[in-house]
């Protein structure tokens, strides 16, 4: 399912946040991976494509050296290119030319102000790309080594709804191969309020729907069993409140690695509008997001 990696680079630290988790997930899958750079200066200007070339040929050998510590019986095939041009539609145009399975990238690049922050390259590219996208933040301080697991909890937001579920293969193939853990969750929303009176001193209470409830760990469950089936290590839970900020709760109090989910989806227990739910959880979160494309419904 992830045959070829395409990363992007901007020559900065912070764009090769996302350089371990190509490797691992080309580890795993025998992936190639196609490291490139977006040249913003006038076509042909000899001084800065040999920059990004040495830079890219540079961190091709870290890349084959990082694939070799996580498995020393697999080598991958790590090619480089230097495009020029507008950073976001580059990017776009080479995944589809080299069939791209994921495209990689960091939500940040070369400088704390930008250009790769949301809102600017990597924005564009998840709204207008049609292929799986891994965006990763920052490096934190607790960032796990190269040669450990960077994925071990894939967290699996589902509305209820076919659109919701586009990222189910995608995380099943990465858990199969890299022995994660798969937590699928479903956000309800509250039915009603009841607010405190001062005169009775009732607290104020989130009362749920207990029938969208029911019918969210039904559908669940349905999906549990059919990974469980294939041999792998699932959960389900159902919260109540707003999906964005139930999804970025869980994933820091339970130590997810990965969220996975499709960047449409309306229908279903919740109605949730999952493109402005990825937005929120990436630009409020830190946990890394694979973002997969579902068809409008």
């Amino acid at each position: 399912m992830y045959e070829k990696i395409v990363v992007t680079l901007d020559g900065s630290k912070a764009s090769e946040t996302a350089l371990p988790y190509a490797e691992q997930i080309a580890a795993s899958q025998e992936s190639e991976i196609v490291l490139v750079s977006v040249s913003q200066s006038v076509p042909g200007e000899i001084v800065s494509e040999n920059l990004y070339e040495s830079y890219l040929r540079l961190t091709r050998d870290r890349v084959r050296d990082g694939v070799r510590g996580l498995r020393s019986d697999r080598d991958v095939t790590v090619t480089t290119e230097v495009l020029a041009g507008d950073p976001a539609d580059e990017v776009i145009r080479h995944a589809e030319k080299v069939n791209a399975s994921l495209i990689v990238m960091a939500s940040r690049g070369a400088s704390g102000h930008g250009p790769w922050l949301l809102g600017s390259i990597a924005a564009k590219v998840l709204r207008a790309t049609t292929r799986p996208l891994l965006l990763v933040r920052s490096a934190r301080a607790d960032l796990p080594t190269r040669q450990d697991s960077l994925i071990k909890r894939i967290l699996v937001p589902l509305d209820g709804s076919p659109v919701g579920a586009a990222a189910i293969p995608y995380t099943e193939a990465l858990a199969l191969a890299l022995d994660a853990e798969i937590v699928l969750l479903h956000a309800v929303q509250p039915a009603a309020l009841a607010f405190a009176f001062p005169e009775t001193g009732t607290p104020m209470q989130i009362v749920g729907n207990e029938s969208s409830k029911t019918a969210a760990a039904s559908y669940l469950d349905g999906i549990k069993k059919e990974l469980v089936k294939k041999g792998l290590k699932v959960s389900a839970t159902v919260v109540t409140g707003s999906a964005p900020d139930q999804i970025i709760d869980y994933a820091n109090a339970n130590a997810v690695s990965l969220i996975a989910m499709s960047s449409h989806g309306r229908t279903g227990f919740g109605r949730w509008v999952f493109g402005s739910v990825t937005d929120k959880i990436l630009h409020a979160g830190d946990t890394p997001v694979l973002v997969v494309r579902g068809a409008k419904n």
